[in-house]
């Protein structure tokens, strides 16, 4: 499952090391290779800051949540 999440990825490898060399440049601790993501983690630490249980990170789009389960199933 591993392999293909890693393989199916957008964000290519060379891509990757290229904001890591960038964010090294600037100083900056935290890479974002997916930003838009981000609105999922500020929910996620909100719960854990308010001690509550994660928030279903497909709410908004359960079809990506049934994709993903499917994809990695086969």
């Amino acid at each position: 499952m591993s392999d293909k999440a890693v393989s199916s990825g957008k964000v290519s490898a060379a891509q990757m090391a290229e904001m890591v060399f960038e964010s090294i440049a600037n100083d900056q601790f935290y890479i974002y290779s997916h930003p838009q993501a981000l609105g999922n983690v500020q929910t996620r630490m909100e719960a854990i800051v308010q001690q509550q249980n994660p928030p279903n990170p497909f709410a908004a789009r359960p079809d990506i949540g049934e994709k993903l389960k499917a994809e990695l199933r086969s």
